[in-house]
């Protein structure tokens, strides 16, 4: 069966990238929001596809406005 949901410690290793960057990218690129599970924290894997299939090829600007950016 295919992986359904990533926990928030799955998808920062996925996407190579830390906490901080994620917030960011949720509050200002749209990056899904997590959903919750009774205290659980989780990510749909079909949105996170959804959300990059959606991302330009390179990220553009300057400096710290990059996905990347961390």
């Amino acid at each position: 069966m295919e992986k359904l949901i990533l926990t928030k410690e799955q998808l920062l290793e996925q996407l190579d990238i830390v906490e901080n960057t994620l917030r960011a990218l949720i509050e200002q690129r749209g990056f899904p929001h997590p959903r919750k599970m009774g205290a659980k924290l989780f990510w749909l894997v079909s949105e996170v596809l959804e959300w990059l299939q959606g991302c330009p090829k390179a990220w553009g600007g300057g400096a710290g406005s990059g996905a990347d950016a961390e």
